[in-house]
C-alpha cells in the first residue's frame, strides 16, 4: 500500500524526474498502485465548492474528486519504474464520473493505474483512478496525456491507439453554431495562486510567470480543471441540477489575465456540450477546451 502525498510534497521529486530524459517505450508499459485510508477533507471540499461557484458550498461537487485523482497520478509518475519525465507530459483529456456521493466521514481506497502503449513517435500515457468507499465504487476518473517526441504526431493528428483520438473525434461532431451563451468569466492574474490554495495544485506554471517561461510557455496558464469546475458550477445553476459526469478535451491553454466566453448546447435532457473560448485583440477566436457534462 502507498501513501498519497500532497502535490507540494511531490513538486521537487517531480523536477528530479527530468533526469529520465525522453526514452522510447517500445512495449506496453503498465503500473498500478493502491492508496488506503485516504481521508476526505470536508473543510476543503466546502472551500473548493464555494471558490468554484457551486450553489451550495456545503454540497459535494464531483469535480473535487479530481484533486485526489491528480495526486494519485503524480504518485505513479514518481515511481522509479515509470519511464518518462513528468514535466514533459501534457494533459489532453479527462473523463470523470461520480457514481455515488461519498460519505465525508469515511476514508477512501484509491486504485490508480497507468498504461503507455509501446510505439514510435509521440507517447500517450493513460491513467485510470478508481475510488472505493466501504467496498463500493464511488468514482472513476480517466486521464489522457501526450508526450511529444521527434517524428511523432501533433495534437489533433493522433492515431486510433491514442486516448486523444476519441477526444478529436468527439470535438469534431459538436456543433456550436446555435450555442447558448453561458456568459463570460474574468480570469485575473491571481487566479492561478487562488485556485492552487483550494485545489492543492501548486504546479509552478500556474503560479509563477518565470517558471512558466522556463518551460517554454509565454506566461502563466490558468488551471485547466478550474475552467472545467467553473463551467460545471454555471451549468448546475442554469439547470438546477448536479453534474456527476464530465468528459473534457483540452485544446489550447488559457493565459492569465484574460476573459473567457462560455457556450453550451443541450444534447439531451441530461447531457450538455460546452466549450470555453477567448477572443484576442485581432478578433480571432481561440477554443481552449470542449466537453460534455451530465
Amino acid at each position: 500500500m502507498a501513501h498519497l502525498g500532497s502535490i507540494p510534497q511531490m513538486l521537487l521529486p517531480v523536477m528530479f524526474t527530468l533526469s529520465r530524459g525522453n526514452p522510447p517505450v517500445k512495449e506496453l508499459f503498465q503500473l498500478d498502485t493502491t492508496f488506503e485510508d485516504v481521508v476526505i477533507d470536508a473543510a476543503n471540499v466546502k472551500e473548493y465548492s464555494a471558490f468554484c461557484g457551486f450553489q451550495n458550498s456545503a454540497d459535494f461537487p464531483a469535480t473535487w474528486l479530481y484533486t485526489l485523482a491528480q495526486r494519485a497520478q503524480i504518485a505513479l509518475m514518481l515511481d522509479k519504474r515509470f519511464p518518462l519525465a513528468a514535466p514533459g507530459m501534457v494533459h489532453i483529456t479527462n473523463d470523470l464520473e461520480m457514481l455515488q456521493k461519498p460519505d465525508l466521514n469515511k476514508p477512501l481506497t484509491i486504485q490508480a493505474t497507468v498504461a503507455i502503449p509501446g510505439k514510435s513517435g509521440s507517447l500517450f500515457p493513460h491513467f485510470q483512478v478508481e475510488m472505493m468507499q466501504s467496498g463500493t465504487r464511488i468514482a472513476l476518473i480517466k486521464s489522457g496525456y501526450i508526450v511529444k517526441r521527434g517524428g511523432g504526431e501533433k495534437l489533433g493528428e493522433t492515431g486510433t491507439d491514442s486516448p486523444s483520438s476519441k477526444a478529436t473525434e468527439t470535438s469534431a461532431t459538436l456543433d456550436f453554431t446555435a450555442a447558448k451563451d453561458g456568459g463570460q468569466v474574468v480570469m485575473p492574474d491571481s487566479i492561478g495562486w487562488d485556485y492552487a490554495k483550494v485545489s492543492g495544485d501548486f504546479n509552478p506554471i500556474h503560479i509563477a510567470g518565470f517558471m512558466a517561461k522556463a518551460f517554454g510557455l509565454p506566461g502563466k496558464l490558468v488551471h485547466g480543471w478550474y475552467s472545467v469546475s467553473m463551467f460545471a458550477s454555471i451549468i448546475e445553476r442554469i439547470k438546477n441540477t448536479q453534474v456527476n459526469k464530465i468528459d473534457v478535451q483540452f485544446a489550447k491553454p488559457v493565459l492569465m489575465p484574460t476573459t473567457v466566453n462560455i457556450e453550451y448546447v443541450d444534447l439531451s435532457p441530461t447531457q450538455t456540450a460546452f466549450r470555453i473560448t477567448s477572443v484576442n485583440k485581432k478578433g480571432a477566436t481561440t477554443v481552449h477546451l470542449t466537453g460534455t457534462v451530465g
